[in-house]
């Protein structure tokens, strides 16, 4: 080997003569030039020649390395190690050394290392025995093949921890070359007796050739494939796992392969069938308005869907603090003896999912601080809100037995019922406010018929027989009656029915005293509207006549107060065949037509009284009362009598009275002090008596009750703390009001005497005749010619100066003889004993 030019000329080899050729300077440039650094060594291991790569890869010049021994090209902790092999070489004499592709690490002149790959040859030149070294820095292709094992080592790692179960099969043959852990797992089969199956016996056999198909389609085609639509992997127990496979065609280790991801859809699987079953499930309770059929319908779905047997809905009683149950499985009527619990605030896990609307999961309910008021042998449960409706409860005597699907699950089914709930209420909603309206167009027709044959009808006994006419041949009741309570107390008393069954009647009177303890005795006592909307339930519709109304059709009942101010005429009950009959306005209405009724039977009594020469006289003995002409009269040691009653166009009471033996001073201050008396003046006052005009305020008299109640005040007196008073009412009526009328106002009250009596009838002519006999010539022309002048009219046609003027009197005559004539007149009116004097 031709020596380098920078050679180190102490070497022996340099030493001798070298004669130069063309063919010599030929390859003594091609060493020089070559990209692979060439080192050439003796016997001892010092080099003795070096080309410019070998110094480029070192860091040396060329003339640094000729004489170097060949280990400080090496670091430190590989030098003993590599010399020895080297020295090994050169001992060896037997045969020619050579190495091909030997790694090593070298050491730069500046202490870094570079990764070489080095050859070497043992030769002979001029007799010399020497070691030539090719080498190569490799840093580079060490650093992406470290690069690409790490690489391979993370894809290993990622492809055995991966979740899914991931295969590679052969592209051309389908046979399987990998399988991960999730794979073995996933098919309960070792990976050594996956490997080497062929791809389609993964799947159902009987569906060999489609997954055949599929695979070679994706071969052909190449890159991504994703295919979801029913795929199914069999495991070792042949059970067939629905799942979904994406795949890749690519090169690996210098072989085409598919590798697939195939990912268990089983719970998606059954999500999405529970789903759809859910679906359908909606639409049949979104089919029905009835609460028992879709509480019925969702417990159905969750023990035979969703596979949870242990279901119940609790629904929230209306006007209580509870949940009831509504729909339960048979597995809950089993666990609970047939007696499913009532929700209530003290189960504060359930109450809390109800006031919250927050549904939750509870895998151990032993492990819950708050527990259960009561033992239960539930252990796990999912409480799903139905908004204001309740809770849909699925439990488990087994802990932690429910997952994430059953929770979603459950909340679908749950959402999906309360939205049932809630539309099934509003077309409760609807339909009964629908009913409502037709029940208000038909009752109204019902009161515009009433109204208008009231106005004809002459007594009390025509005007109850009419209302029970019309609402019994109306189509949407059944029939009505009216009814009061009898005089001894034992029950009620009915005075007419229309449409209502004689036995029904019967059996009401048969019932009492139970019935006084009815809506409609409470009505008599209240004045208030009862409704009864379902007779069978009802707590206020008497136990001993409910069987013989259901068995009628008796559904309903509204009981209406027949009111005039303060009285009670009676209660008119009307029955219907449905529950649910009356409505906020409807009870307005009726409550608007008891008024109206109790109006005209008020006019009525009041006419039978005005017409009839037959009447009872009540005479009642009043005592130990706080009433103000008592007291005064004790107080005053004065006597007062009650000339007469005017009642007012604004419901007031104007009482006159006459005081004997107390000055109107004395009596008047008195009533200023009395807080019942709201107006009290002095008309008049003469040497024996004085009159007064007085009007009590806040508070009901006796005068009033009896009044409305169609009783004319005939007298009364109170003289030293008691007294009298005595009335009149039509000598046929049931005085049981009369006396109660007397007796809430006078508490000790009692009926002194009653008696019958006739009043005469004048007709037109004796009472013309009455008048001429008690009216003087003057006073009789006075009136007449007042009357037929216009003097009573106004303004007036005629003034009293000029019929003065025209009967030749002074006018200060005239008025005299008018004002005594008038007197007269209405003393023949309104005086009860209608006695007039002339004078």
């Amino acid at each position: 080997m031709p020596p380098s030019s920078d050679s180190d000329d102490s070497h022996p080899l340099f030493h001798e003569h070298t004669e130069s050729s063309a063919e010599d300077t030929f390859f003594e440039q091609l060493v020089h030039d070559a990209l692979d650094g060439l080192l050439t060594l003796d016997d001892t291991a010092k080099i003795c020649f070096a080309n410019e790569a070998a110094g480029t890869i070192f860091g040396y010049d060329v003339d640094e390395l000729v004489g170097r021994s060949v280990d400080d090209l090496f670091p430190e902790r590989y030098r003993d190690t590599y010399l020895a092999e080297l020295h090994q070489n050169m001992r060896d004499t037997e045969t020619a050394a050579e190495h091909t592709d030997l790694e090593r690490v070298g050491r730069r002149k500046d202490g870094t290392e570079v990764s070489l790959s080095v050859s070497f040859r043992e030769h002979t030149y001029r007799d010399q025995r020497l070691f030539t070294a090719i080498v190569r820095d490799i840093s580079a292709q060490k650093q992406q093949r470290e690069q690409l094992e790490a690489a391979t080592e993370k894809y290993q790692t990622l492809v055995d921890a991966a979740p899914d179960a991931i295969f590679v099969a052969d592209a051309e043959t389908g046979i399987i070359q990998e399988a991960n852990q999730a794979a073995v797992e996933f098919l309960g089969k070792p990976a050594d007796e996956i490997e080497g199956m062929h791809q389609t016996d993964l799947h159902p056999s009987e569906e060999a050739e489609r997954y055949e198909e599929l695979f070679q389609g994706h071969r052909r085609r190449g890159g991504p494939f994703e295919q979801t639509h029913d795929l199914k992997i069999v495991d070792a127990d042949g059970q067939q796992i629905p799942v979904t496979i994406n795949s890749n065609v690519t090169t690996l280790e210098n072989r085409r392969v598919i590798q697939g991801i195939f990912r268990d859809i089983s719970d998606r699987k059954r999500r999405e069938d529970a789903l759809q079953t859910l679906h359908t499930t909606t639409q049949r309770m979104f089919t029905t308005s009835s609460r028992q059929e879709i509480c019925a319908e969702a417990v159905r779905t969750a023990t035979e869907v969703l596979e949870l047997p242990l279901t119940g809905l609790h629904l929230h009683a209306e006007n209580e603090t509870a949940l009831e149950p509504v729909g339960t499985s048979e597995a809950v009527n089993t666990v609970f003896d047939g007696s499913p619990p009532t929700i209530t605030p003290e189960d504060s896990l359930v109450w809390d999912v109800f006031e919250t609307g927050e549904s939750r999961v509870i895998h151990d309910l032993q492990e819950i601080e708050t527990q259960q008021p009561q033992e239960t042998p539930i252990r796990s449960a999912i409480i799903t809100s139905l908004g204001e409706h309740g809770v849909f409860i699925t439990a488990s005597t087994s802990v932690h037995d429910f997952d994430r699907i059953d929770y979603d699950l459950m909340r679908v089914l749950a959402a999906n019922t309360e939205a049932a709930l809630t539309r099934a209420e509003r077309e409760h909603a609807v339909a009964r406010q629908r009913d409502e309206l037709e029940t208000l167009n038909r009752l109204n027709a019902i009161i515009r018929d009433i109204n208008q044959t009231l106005i004809a009808a002459p007594t009390r006994e025509e005007i109850e027989r009419t209302v029970c006419e019309r609402f019994a041949g109306s189509d949407g009741y059944l029939g009505a009656l009216i009814a009061d309570l009898s005089t001894a107390e034992q029950g009620l008393n009915i005075r007419t029915a229309v449409g209502i069954d004689d036995q029904y009647l019967q059996a009401v009177d048969a019932a009492a005293p139970a019935t006084e303890q009815g809506p409609a005795a409470s009505t008599l006592e209240t004045g208030t509207l009862a409704v009864v909307e379902d007779i069978s339930t009802s707590e206020m519709f008497p136990e001993a006549v409910r069987e013989d109304a259901l068995a009628r059709e008796y559904r309903a009942a509204v009981c209406i107060p027949l009111s005039y101010g303060d009285t009670i005429y009676g209660v008119l009950v009307v029955y219907a065949s449905q529950s649910a009959l009356v409505g906020e306005r409807e009870q307005v209405i009726f409550a608007e037509l008891g008024e109206t009724i109790g109006h005209a039977i008020n006019a009525a009594e009041n006419r039978k009284l005005l017409h009839t020469d037959r009447v009872l006289e009540l005479e009642f003995s009043l005592s130990k009362t706080d009433a103000f002409f008592f007291t005064a009269s004790d107080e005053l040691d004065c006597t007062i009598t009650l000339d007469g009653v005017v009642p007012s166009s604004d419901g007031t009471l104007l009482f006159y009275v006459s005081a004997t033996d107390v000055t109107p001073g004395q009596l008047l201050e008195r009533a200023w002090k009395a807080p019942r008396v709201d107006q009290a003046r002095l008309i008049a006052e003469t040497e024996s008596n004085s009159s007064f005009e007085f009007v009590f305020q806040g508070t009901e008299t006796a005068s009033q009750l009896l009044i409305e109640r169609g009783a004319y005040i005939r007298s009364g007196m109170a003289s030293h703390g008691v007294g009298t008073l005595t009335i009149e009412v039509p000598a046929d009526v049931n005085i049981r009001s009369f006396v109660k009328a007397v007796q809430t106002i006078y508490p000790n009250a009692s009926l002194h005497a009653k008696r019958q009596r006739t009043r005469p009838v004048h007709s037109r002519t004796s009472f013309l005749n009455e008048l001429k006999t008690t009216l003087t010539d003057r006073q009789l022309e006075i009136l007449k010619m007042g009357f037929h002048s216009g003097y009573f009219g106004y303004p007036r046609d005629s003034t009293g100066e000029t019929l003065a003027n025209t009967l030749d009197i002074a006018s200060p005559t005239f008025h005299q003889h008018m004002q005594s004539a008038l007197q007269k007149l209405l003393t023949s009116i309104f005086s009860p004993d209608r006695e007039l004097h002339p004078h």
